[in-house]
């Protein structure tokens, strides 16, 4: 339970500080802990119109009207221009994330408890009102409804939004054809339709980004709500999704009975404890303090196509796409040391079912488009495969359904030219597009050349392969043959005897000497490319040059091309992205190989533990709350920058957690 008092909830700091529910299908709700909307992509309901992608905002959020003996309080607060109005937080006393999100007002002697639940496989939330009045009080409950691209911004009204309205309920829906449904409906009082537009509402976070920040909102009405002296409830359910669809879960889930609405709460507290519960009992762990919070956010990765019940991995929250790179790196933080078996068997198959040409895909976009523009995505999943096969021992699996993409995935490296990648006369592989196809993908870090991630993976996935023909009886003597010479060219061409760590890119006479972390993959992964000696030696310039509070930095501060604070437009973010700015995830990588070279040795995980996890804990509650951010400023104190939640933060946490420093490896399959 994240707990914020009233002393958290001061403006310029609570602003900063932002949380997110999901509901399963890529849809989800998330604002600031004081109801601030501060980017376009907050609101109380995205929906994902074609589950799991092309997500809309429908409901922006509610304005909450108090009125007592005549006297007005607004308990809302957003930004107009240069104005905060209303400054409904200074009400605010406290805020509690705790699998869903809840806030506590006070006005006069009036108690009022706000909590907001998404439906889980659904495009629909509900907002509780728990109230708590020594005197009867009047309170109107005003919707800000939209219908754009979580993406996109409103500005002029560029429709006309359609009404139909009973007395406690509403069907907004734009002019414009196949376009979706709102409805909303409460259990009390009675509604009012009117329609005005909102103007001018200011994202403080997409200014600082350099992007157009000022948007319009539609209020169709407001519900009007007499509250008599004690204790009551008021219950809206708000539902977003193509019009067929919208009616049904509408007349699913509607009640004018209190008691139905606190159903949802209670379904969502206890599916996300039997998460917990099976985390728990897979790897034999007792209550824990990071844990809870990880599995909660890890859950909100994995989502499902609801046309065909499969599962896929988004890559963080709010804004990145489908990214398989993402998933394959995830995928053994969020399945399977959660004992999330099933669901790690469909992604696998999921994407191996979409391989083409010896490639797994690398995007797949928020149109639905996929692209294949990756050096490194499909030996990531060669190495989720494996990490499948550790956890479980499902060779008949892998063989009936994985094994003959892992042999194409082989041969493709061998020859690719569709991409610009492919092995060399020495065994290692060369990326010779003039596009950035590493994780580093910006224009700015094009790495052109024979990269260090990239070719540990190569080996890697060539030992892999060599493992599961041996274990089907197939010839496994090329896998070995190719494996041997990866191994001797990769320690030929990339030790840097200088630095005593290894090149970041090698290109015939050319040698990269910056300090990036990828070499800390090299050491990380489970078929040892380097002797022990070299492996110590990496860690150490490792830790020294690019180990932080929250992750490692993409680049050494010694270096000229260092930038320390990641901020600007997006060509100025793009410059730094990979050239300082830390990222979470990176801290995976680093603990599993940091106890590797102290043998996970009790001092190690000591060590460990008192550098990483409590500054891990401490960020919980800053600015994506419950989770891991996707990057920090290189310079200290590292300020949380990017997505609020990363997919592989999260899940390279929760593994090396769980693996290394809670020494869970005894349930790998020896």
């Amino acid at each position: 339970m994240l707990i914020f008092g009233k002393e958290d909830l001061k403006l310029k700091e609570a602003k900063e500080k932002e949380w997110i529910i999901t509901n399963g299908v890529g849809g989800y709700s998330s604002s600031t802990i004081i109801g601030l909307n501060t980017r376009k992509y907050h609101g109380l309901l995205i929906a994902s119109l074609k589950k799991p992608l092309d997500r809309h905002l429908l409901l922006s959020k509610f304005e909450e009207e108090i009125i007592i003996d005549k006297k007005l309080f607004n308990l809302s607060i957003n930004k107009y221009s240069n104005e905060y109005y209303p400054n409904g937080n200074k009400y605010l006393e406290g805020f509690v994330f705790n699998i869903y999100p809840t806030f506590n007002y006070k006005v006069e002697n009036i108690d009022i408890i706000k909590s907001i639940c998404m439906v889980h496989d659904s495009n629909a939330i509900i907002v509780s009102y728990k109230i708590s009045s020594d005197k009867d009080f009047k309170i109107n409950i005003k919707p800000f409804v939209n219908c754009r691209s979580f993406h996109n911004i409103t500005h002029e009204p560029e429709w006309v939004f359609n009404q139909v309205a009973t007395q406690r309920t509403t069907v907004i829906r734009p002019s414009y054809e196949n376009s979706p449904a709102i409805i909303i409906g409460c259990d009390k009082g009675k509604y009012t339709q009117k329609g005005v537009w909102i103007y001018n509402m200011e994202y403080e976070q997409e200014k600082l980004r350099g992007y157009d920040c000022q948007e319009n909102h539609f209020c169709p009405g407001e519900f009007k709500i007499e509250i008599k002296k004690g204790r009551t409830s008021i219950n809206f359910l708000v539902v977003g999704d193509q019009i067929d669809q919208a009616y049904s879960t509408f007349d699913n889930f509607y009640s004018l009975d209190e008691k139905e609405y606190s159903k949802f709460f209670e379904y969502e507290t206890n599916r996300i404890k039997s998460l917990k519960k099976l985390c728990y009992n897979f790897d034999g762990i007792k209550e824990d303090k990071l844990l809870p919070y990880l599995i909660q956010a890890a859950d909100s990765f994995i989502v499902k196509n609801t046309d065909f019940g499969e599962k896929s991995i988004i890559a963080g929250y709010h804004w990145l796409d489908y990214s398989i790179r993402d998933a394959m790196i995830s995928l053994p933080g969020l399945c399977l040391t959660t004992g999330r078996i099933n669901d790690a068997k469909e992604i696998l198959l999921k994407y191996a079912n979409m391989s083409k040409n010896g490639l797994i895909p690398n995007k797949i976009r928020e149109n639905g488009k996929v692209e294949y523009n990756s050096v490194d995505t499909s030996l990531w999943f060669v190495y989720s495969v494996y990490k499948f096969y550790k956890y479980t021992n499902n060779l008949e699996f892998i063989r009936l359904y994985l094994w003959n993409r892992i042999k194409d995935i082989i041969n493709n490296y061998k020859l690719n030219v569709e991409f610009g990648f492919r092995m060399k006369q020495d065994g290692l592989i060369c990326n010779e597009s003039d596009q950035p196809l590493t994780w580093m993908n910006t224009k700015y870090t094009l790495r052109k050349g024979k990269c260090v991630e990239v070719n540990a993976l190569w080996y890697n996935a060539l030992k892999i392969t060599e493992l599961f023909a041996k274990r089907f009886k197939e010839d496994f003597e090329e896998y070995l043959v190719i494996s041997n010479m990866v191994k001797l060219s990769f320690n030929k061409e990339f030790w840097n005897h200088e630095e005593n760590c290894l090149y970041d890119v090698v290109d015939n006479d050319f040698k990269d000497q910056s300090i990036r972390p990828n070499q800390i993959i090299a050491i990380s992964l489970p078929f040892r490319i380097l002797n022990i000696k070299k492996e110590y030696l990496v860690v150490k310039k490792v830790t020294e040059e690019l180990l932080t509070r929250y992750g490692l930095r993409t680049l050494s501060t010694k270096d000229k091309n260092y930038i320390g604070i990641y901020q600007g437009n997006e060509i100025q973010r793009d410059k730094s992205y990979h050239n300082g700015t830390v990222f979470g995830w990176l801290l995976g990588p680093y603990i599993t190989s940091y106890l590797k070279i102290h043998n996970y040795s009790k001092k190690g995980k000591e060590e460990a533990d008192e550098k990483i996890i409590k500054y891990i804990i401490y960020s919980l509650k800053d600015y994506g709350i419950g989770t891991i951010s996707e990057i920090y400023n290189g310079d200290y104190p590292n300020n949380s920058k990017g997505n609020i939640s990363s997919a592989c933060g999260v899940a390279e946490t929760i593994r090396s957690y769980i693996e290394d420093l809670l020494n869970k490896q005894k349930y790998y399959i020896q």
